[in-house]
């Protein structure tokens, strides 16, 4: 019966059989690719403009910081918060002077995420460093204020390329670190992106054409704090007033609060 391959062809077929696979592999991770932060600039998005240095294959990819959603219950490892569980572990280096900051200011903010694959979303949340917090160890649970300073339920839309959000950051000062979180509807995980913050207005950028708009002087909502009928807040970036007693029932969706700017 005649050699339909000799040694050296089965070579080359296992060569091309292996190099498809490992192309097919990097197209599906393409087309699995799915969002970052872009304003203000998240970790990952500065290491791909090699502002940040020596980040890994981040700098590749940083709309690809997934991992099992949840937080900030059980999902991620403390001390991988911003690798997204150890994807790109050189993010998870934290010292004082690691990563290069932008200038944010407390109070109302935008910030948009671009996406590249449009996932139905459960919700986007974030998080903020305690005031306390030491910029020298690890990013952990304990490191965060663990309630979120805006969350918004999107309840299995569909975004656009681009998503935006008016946050109301607490106030701060010095250098502290955001951390925000896009749950998907229809999988079992998430994105994390994390964001260093100089509020003393020393860090390398932020587009002045995206300052802050003024807002009015309220205080922002607490869940434990009580509220009389006519008293104003601000939460998610809008003022909202009770219409009577209330504690615990959170404005947007309670009926007990009306929004009026």
């Amino acid at each position: 019966m005649q050699r339909l391959f000799h040694g050296k062809s089965l070579k080359y077929l296992g060569t091309t059989v292996i190099s498809l696979v490992f192309f097919m592999f990097v197209g599906l991770g393409a087309v699995a690719a799915h969002g970052y932060i872009e304003q203000p600039k998240s970790r990952g998005l500065l290491c791909n403009e090699q502002v940040n240095t020596n980040c890994g294959g981040v700098q590749w990819e940083p709309q690809s910081l997934e991992a099992p959603k949840g937080f900030p219950g059980v999902s991620i490892s403390d001390g991988e918060i911003a690798s997204a569980g150890g994807v790109f572990p050189e993010l998870d280096e934290q010292t004082s002077d690691r990563w290069e900051k932008v200038d944010l200011n407390s109070g109302v903010n935008t910030f948009t995420w671009h996406l590249t694959a449009m996932h139905a979303t459960t919700k986007w949340h974030y998080y903020i460093t305690k005031p306390d917090w030491n910029p020298n160890e690890p990013l952990t649970r304990d490191q965060f204020e663990l309630i979120p300073f805006y969350e918004v339920y999107d309840g299995g839309a569909r975004p656009g390329e681009k998503v935006t959000h008016q946050v109301t950051i607490p106030e701060r000062t010095g250098y502290h670190v955001i951390l925000g979180v896009w749950d998907v509807d229809d999988t079992a995980n998430a994105f994390y992106n994390v964001i260093d913050v100089d509020f003393d207005g020393d860090g390398t950028e932020q587009d002045p054409e995206e300052s802050e708009p003024e807002v009015p002087n309220y205080p922002v909502w607490e869940a434990n704090a009580v509220y009389l009928g006519g008293d104003k807040v601000i939460y998610n970036g809008k003022v909202f007033q009770a219409k009577w007693w209330t504690s615990g029932e959170t404005p947007g969706i309670s009926g007990v609060w009306e929004v009026i700017e």
